[in-house]
């Protein structure tokens, strides 16, 4: 049976494919895998293997935990979004834009999480 945790990376994802494959048909594909990878982070970071999962699951109510994940997805969608701005108004474009638009936001949903959460991370 596959687990939980497999399961929310997977729903994760998901979304982030296809919030961006929607958005990349109105938008430059950056400024979309920013949006994207905001949609999927609230269950990305929950599948991290560095979480107690247990602990905090048995420590934060179901409304603290959407609140962690709502500022984990607002901090990679801000950063991601200057990223791109910033890829794109300095001549970047495709694969590097992109690259710089993921790893920075991921990053920053991360660490916005881990910063709320560093009491259940190993």
């Amino acid at each position: 049976m596959v687990s939980r945790r497999t399961l929310e990376f997977l729903v994760g994802v998901v979304a982030a494919a296809t919030v961006t494959g929607g958005l990349s048909l109105y938008v430059t594909t950056p400024y979309a895998l920013a949006v994207g990878l905001a949609a999927g982070t609230p269950s990305l970071v929950r599948t991290s293997a560095r979480l107690d999962r247990d602990a905090y699951d048995a420590a934060k109510s179901s409304t603290e935990q959407v609140v962690d994940g709502t500022v984990a997805a607002g901090s990679t969608l801000v950063v991601g979004l200057v990223a791109a701005y910033l890829a794109l108004s300095n001549g970047y474009d495709g694969p590097i834009a992109a690259a710089a638009v993921a790893a920075l936001g991921v990053l920053a949903g991360q660490v916005a999480f881990y910063a709320r959460s560093r009491e259940f991370t190993e």
